[in-house]
């Protein structure tokens, strides 16, 4: 404590001793310094602020801002008053609440139109508020999807009358605005549609139609929703074929050749033509029983006497057509029947939808660069034929289909991709250098802040003051100096008064000649006077 309390003793001396200019800049400095720890602190302190929400209604906003200002949340307001930022710690926490409290609600009116009905409402504002709902409910659902900005929906709900046969048909129109660098399918245009028309009774798919704020038609018109969407699903499964089968190739070849030696490009027919045959063959060489019928019949003994029944019967007597009457009869009969069925196979074939029917695939391989100085050198014949059974292996390759690849040596032009190379290895090199300078820079600022300002406060304040003791702390030997020079300076005082006293008692005793004198004195000066 008491080193310290020395130390600003001899502080306060030093700047005591200061003139007033050097006070003024030690001052100013010592007040720059705070005021550099004061900005640095309040930077620490200030909250990294993230959005929020954007793009909010007026309503909305100023529901928010009232539930953060209660709150004493801080935040940030921009894109005059519709998008607001909290501090980053705090963002989770601040939408969690507002969800709880059913913010934002968004300025579209909803079917809570009905929360509140009055007595006495007309059937027609009934109808009306209805339709209001019906239209707010759809914007809210369309609003989730993520590249929709706003909507904006007109319904015309038509009319239910029991004397008319044919029921009225209502219409529907949508206006989107896309968000900046988003797209809608249009698989989502027809969703979209398609929802419409399943939320509101008595509105077809057709009937709906769906523009952007450009006017743009995304959908509508009499051309079927259905078509489209199928339409649009063939398209993009054959892109997707034509991708698949060219990436299989570029990635087969490029592990063996390099990145950049291969283009590829393949084109792809597909049937996507729903076939469901039936198909029947017979194998003559093949016979399988099929059903068997044995008949045999067996008689023995004697006519009897009236002849047998039947016809024989009236034949005369005395004949038989079998024998004697009285003589001893036999009779045998056997009868087989054989069916035989052909063997017969039966099959139904259903063909899938998005065959392959044909594949054309070209593909240009580049040649290498070899020896000293370096220089082009094309594919041998030899390594082209292999390139060609690769790919006819990678791509499925069927001649009875009719399909056709061709595989071709070029000479890639690579003056653009050299110069990109070079763009690149001169960027790379000015962020090294911006990076290294601004080191540099923050080093010798550091140095000098170090050497000019620290350093030079630090010593005078760490500077020993020299003070001299008071004349009660001399010694003896400080005391016998003192005295001496009193004495002196007291005879020098003393003979100065004495050569005074005799120059003015001479002057008064003899003034003529003291005159003479320093007229003597005068015409002595006056030539060196002249002289110089």
């Amino acid at each position: 404590m008491e080193n310290f309390l020395d130390f600003l003793r001899q502080f306060g001396e030093r700047f005591n001793e200061l003139s007033q200019g050097k006070k003024i800049a030690a001052l100013s400095l010592v007040a720059l310094a705070l005021a550099s720890l004061l900005v640095m602190s309040l930077w620490l302190k200030t909250p990294d602020y993230q959005l929020l929400y954007a793009n909010l209604s007026t309503e909305d906003a100023g529901a928010i801002v009232d539930k953060l200002k209660s709150q004493k949340i801080p935040f940030e307001l921009s894109n005059q008053g519709r998008t607001i930022r909290v501090a980053s710690d705090q963002l989770h926490e601040v939408r969690l609440q507002l969800a709880g409290e059913g913010l934002p609600e968004g300025s579209d009116v909803g079917l809570e139109i009905f929360d509140d009905t009055p007595l006495g409402m007309t059937e027609f504002v009934q109808k009306l508020n209805f339709q209001r709902a019906l239209q707010g409910e759809l914007t809210r659902t369309i609003k989730t999807l993520d590249a929709v900005a706003q909507v904006r929906i007109h319904l015309v709900i038509p009319k239910d009358n029991l004397f008319r046969k044919d029921k009225p048909r209502g219409k529907a129109s949508v206006v989107l605005k896309i968000k900046s660098g988003k797209t809608l399918s249009e698989t989502q245009v027809q969703g979209i549609v398609h929802l419409v028309s399943a939320s509101v009774g008595g509105i077809d798919a057709q009937d709906v139609v769906v523009v952007d704020v450009k006017g743009n038609l995304l959908s509508g018109g009499m051309e079927s929703s259905v078509e489209a969407m199928m339409s649009s699903s063939n398209f993009k499964h054959k892109m997707r074929v034509e991708r698949e089968l060219r990436q299989s190739i570029i990635k087969m070849l490029e592990d063996a050749l390099g990145m950049g030696k291969v283009i590829a490009r393949v084109s792809v027919d597909l049937d996507f033509e729903k076939v469901e045959r039936t198909e029947e063959s017979y194998d003559p060489d093949s016979q399988v029983i099929r059903s068997e019928n044995q008949i045999s019949e067996s008689s023995t003994g004697a006519v009897p006497p009236g002849g047998i029944p039947g016809v024989q019967a009236q034949v005369p007597s005395g004949e038989s057509p079998g024998g004697v009457v009285g003589q001893a009869a036999k009779r045998n009969k056997s009868n087989a029947i054989t069916n035989y069925e052909i063997n017969k196979v039966v099959r139904r074939v259903s063909k899938p939808v998005g065959e392959i029917s044909k594949i054309s695939v070209a593909v240009m391989i580049d040649g290498s660069i070899m020896g000293d100085p370096p220089a082009y050198q094309p594919r041998s014949q030899e390594d082209m034929d292999k390139y060609l059974q690769i790919i006819q292996s990678a791509v499925g390759f069927d001649q009875d289909r009719g399909d056709t690849i061709k595989v071709e040596n070029f000479q890639f032009d690579r003056t653009e991709l050299e110069a990109q190379k070079e763009d690149i290895a001169k960027a790379d090199q000015i962020d090294l250098a911006l990076e290294v300078g601004k080191l540099v820079v923050g080093l010798i600022f550091l140095v000098l802040f170090f050497t000019r300002v620290i350093r030079p406060i630090i010593n005078w304040m760490t500077m020993t003051v020299e003070v001299m003791p008071e004349e009660g702390q001399l010694g003896a030997t400080e005391l016998d100096a003192v005295d001496e020079e009193k004495r002196r300076l007291t005879e020098m005082a003393s003979e100065s008064a004495r050569v005074r006293d005799s120059v003015a008692e001479f002057v008064s005793n003899d003034p003529k000649y003291t005159a003479s004198v320093i007229r003597k004195w005068m015409r002595e000066k006056e030539p060196k006077a002249a002289k110089s």
